[in-house]
């Protein structure tokens, strides 16, 4: 009976924490949606108040001249801004070219390693599988004194196929580290990180 008690009280309690908790949200929607309610309240600062402007000073024809001329100079100056954008433009084509071909080249490395792991992980399961089969073999051969009497022959061919098999494995999976190795060395020189071929 207690332990029913028990259940019931805290199943009371999740039900009041769970509903508390949504009220909780209710109540950051509500304050969220007030503080979007006054999307234009006016902002006060150096662009909406006009700089001071000296109005006892008028301007002479020479004020007008050098204004004139330095008008023509902001407009020179713009122009030559344009055409420095247009090459600064041609310039980052380039290089984003340039970035798109070592990004290709760094991906297809990347490719290769991981196919390289994949082909060592491969190459490690076979050989523990071949391994583990002579030791097998060599376990029930040498289990029964009868099986050694009568097979030995058989025995021998099967073990020199086995180890034969076990040796070009070994082989394989050291030229597939030694090739993993080559292409991590290039992913080096290529400003590849490891971590990023992993």
């Amino acid at each position: 009976m207690r332990k029913i008690l028990v259940l019931f009280v805290v199943c009371v309690a999740g039900l009041i924490t769970t509903a508390g908790a949504q009220s909780l949200a209710d109540i950051a929607k509500q304050s969220r949606a007030q503080q979007k309610a006054h999307p234009n309240a006016a902002v006060i600062d150096n662009d909406v108040i006009p700089s001071v402007v000296d109005a006892s000073s008028e301007t002479t024809p020479s004020q007008t001249q050098s204004a004139d001329a330095k008008t023509d100079a902001t407009d020179n100056k713009a122009g030559a801004q344009k055409d420095a954008g247009k090459s600064e433009t041609k310039e980052d084509t380039g290089k984003q070219a340039v970035a798109e071909d070592d990004h290709k080249k760094a991906d297809e490395l990347k490719k290769k390693i991981a196919d390289q792991r994949k082909e060592i992980t491969q190459l490690e399961r076979e050989l523990n599988v071949a391994q583990r089969e002579a030791g097998l073999r060599a376990a029930v051969y040498y289990a029964d004194a009868g099986t050694m009497l009568r097979d030995s022959g058989k025995f021998a061919e099967d073990s020199r196929n086995l180890k034969a098999e076990i040796d070009s494995k070994t082989q394989a999976l050291n030229a597939a580290k030694q090739k993993l190795g080559d292409l991590q060395e290039q992913a080096r020189k290529a400003g590849i990180s490891s971590s990023q071929t992993e």
